[in-house]
């Protein structure tokens, strides 16, 4: 039996087993899923145990960059890892997050080329939030608490980082920050006018619905929250793991068994 787990801190709350053994069984395979909650500044003293225990793991927060360490090699175009396959005995990265934001968004918004877009964040998940953006040729600015992060971020990807979010009019507005995991908290910045608002994306999935969408449904936007890119991710890592194409329908399937596990 294969075995496979997502590694993370403060992640008992995750969906991720029962994502995964559900692709299992739907894709016929002998394979099993584990968490791997360890404390955050832990990841070197337990990494040597991971690797020979599974045959592959996803990553989460907040080690989607600090993984990159322990590698082999890389096999993305963003600064963060989220999927590790074993290749000939190396342990190889990849990211699915690009393909499952871009997979969620598109079920969201359509074709968001020109849309002007703010993106709240620039961790890992924002990395791969602007480069599924401007890949689709958004019109993408990043906002951060830590104007550097912004500034490094927006450089990479040819984003422009802003400092404040007074006279920014976003159309899209997409949540990158771990802010509103509480259901109470939302991330919108003040002085952002959101009278031009259309769409808003919450990379958070718990809640399913957070003070965040419900700010801009206020705007009169149309929200989802993360739980789709959760799942296109997932699906995708899933081919990785076990070099196979999983069906279209099997993501119905993983979100018809989430939605029912979530009421």
């Amino acid at each position: 039996m294969l075995k496979f787990c997502v590694l993370g801190s403060g992640i008992s709350y995750t969906l991720s087993p029962l994502i995964h053994k559900t692709a299992f069984r739907a894709l016929g395979a002998d394979a099993d899923y584990f968490v791997e909650d360890i404390p955050s500044g832990e990841l070197g003293e337990n990494i040597v145990r991971i690797k020979k225990t599974y045959d592959g793991f996803n990553v989460t927060k907040p080690f989607k960059q600090d993984i990159m360490l322990y590698l082999d090699g890389i096999d993305c175009k963003v600064d963060a890892v989220n999927t590790v396959t074993v290749r000939g005995g190396e342990h190889i990265g990849s990211n699915t997050d690009v393909f499952g934001f871009a997979s969620a968004l598109r079920d969201l918004a359509g074709d968001v080329r020109g849309m002007r877009t703010l993106v709240l964040g620039a961790g890992g998940a924002a990395e791969a939030a602007v480069c599924a953006l401007t890949d689709a040729g958004a019109d993408v600015a990043i906002y951060n608490r830590t104007p550097e992060r912004a500034i490094g971020l927006a450089t990479r990807y040819k984003a422009a980082p802003v400092s404040s979010a007074k006279g920014l009019k976003p159309e899209l507005l997409v949540n990158c920050t771990s802010v509103g995991n509480d259901g109470v908290t939302s991330p919108v910045p003040d002085g952002l006018d959101m009278s031009a608002l259309r769409y808003g994306y919450d990379l958070v999935y718990s809640p399913a619905h957070t003070a965040f969408m419900s700010d801009c449904e206020k705007a009169g936007a149309k929200t989802a929250g993360g739980l789709g890119m959760l799942i296109y991710q997932a699906i995708a890592a899933d081919g990785i793991f076990l070099g196979c194409e999983p069906p279209a329908e099997l993501y119905e399937e993983i979100r018809k068994t989430l939605e029912k596990e979530l009421s």
